[in-house]
């Protein structure tokens, strides 16, 4: 019997979300089993030490010092690391976090919170990893061979990428949008008149038409497919959260540049969205291009 795989799996700042849907391979997860050895996974089992292994799962961002030193260390014991989730390969929702200072952050969280019991406003020092400067998606911090998006990812994605590694072949994610794989119908015309929240969905709303052309802010046009566009199909406007598609360099920018190609009114736009960072930047804000300008010019970013 040939020798199986080595596989670690490790987290960060994460939900464990992104290893849920590693079960979510379900059956054919036994097919896997069968070519390789999980070898480290902190999710399933207890671990003193990371092993030397052929591929490493990696998911989360880094939000402290302890995720920078366990994430280099992973680096330098597997030979393919794999940026597992949206907070891995972009920064993810804890991302939005770097809209704020740290000492902003564990004030807020420690001392000011009504439900807070901290009279004398002490934050937490010992034995607790310091905070990075910024939240961070794994590939500013180490080399990262691939990337297997979404929020969370997948399964079929994950089993795509593990078997392709196996039978010694490049993984590889799609170039379309998810607006490309949408069955919703559109329009050869597309022209905004209105804006809409979700919850000012009236009788008129049309399920199976596209949910931009409605007004609803759906993020399909800038964000890579590989999801079956299955929130646009439920009638949940595109969260973003499988990052720009591949010909796009910063996620917001090229959604704001679809929503002006459909003659959105800029004014109406600025009213109806209250939180336009969380709304275009919700998974991708460390890796977007202001973080990195900041970088390239000089400033620190960790």
């Amino acid at each position: 019997m040939p020798e199986k795989v080595k596989v670690v799996n490790e987290w960060l700042c994460v939900c464990s979300g992104c290893e849920i849907s590693l079960l979510n391979i379900h059956e054919k997860l036994l097919n896997l089993l069968d070519r390789i050895e999980i070898v480290h996974s902190p999710v399933l089992m207890d671990v003193k030490e990371i092993p030397e292994a052929d591929i490493a799962l990696v998911s989360g961002g880094v939000r402290n010092w302890e995720n920078v030193e366990v994430l280099k260390e992973v680096r330098e014991k597997c030979r393919i690391l794999i940026a597992l989730g949206s907070c891995a390969a972009f920064g993810g929702i804890p991302g939005l976090g770097n809209l704020f200072s740290r000492e902003e952050l564990l004030r807020k969280v420690y001392i000011d919170t009504k439900s807070t019991d901290n009279p004398n406003k002490v934050l937490p020092c010992k034995e607790v990893p310091p905070l990075t400067k910024m939240v961070a998606p794994i590939w500013k911090v180490v080399k990262t061979d691939y990337v297997i998006p979404g929020c969370p990812p997948e399964a079929d994605l994950i089993w795509d990428a593990l078997s392709s590694l196996l039978d010694g072949k490049e993984p590889c994610l799609s170039t379309r949008t998810v607006c490309d794989e949408c069955p919703l119908k559109k329009e050869e015309k597309k022209e905004i008149k209105v804006v809409k929240r979700w919850y000012e969905a009236s009788e008129g709303f049309d399920p199976e038409r596209c949910l931009l052309e409605q007004g609803f802010v759906c993020m399909g046009p800038a964000t890579r497919a590989g999801c079956g566009a299955k929130c646009p199909q439920a009638h949940v406007p595109c969260r973003g959260c499988m990052g720009p598609a591949a010909t796009q360099a910063d996620q917001a920018a090229s959604m704001i540049g679809a929503l002006g190609f459909l003659e959105v009114d800029p004014e109406l736009l600025v009213k109806k969205v209250a939180d336009p960072v969380g709304l275009f930047y919700r998974y991708t804000l460390p890796s977007a291009i202001i973080p990195r300008y900041v970088e390239d010019r000089g400033g620190e970013t960790r």
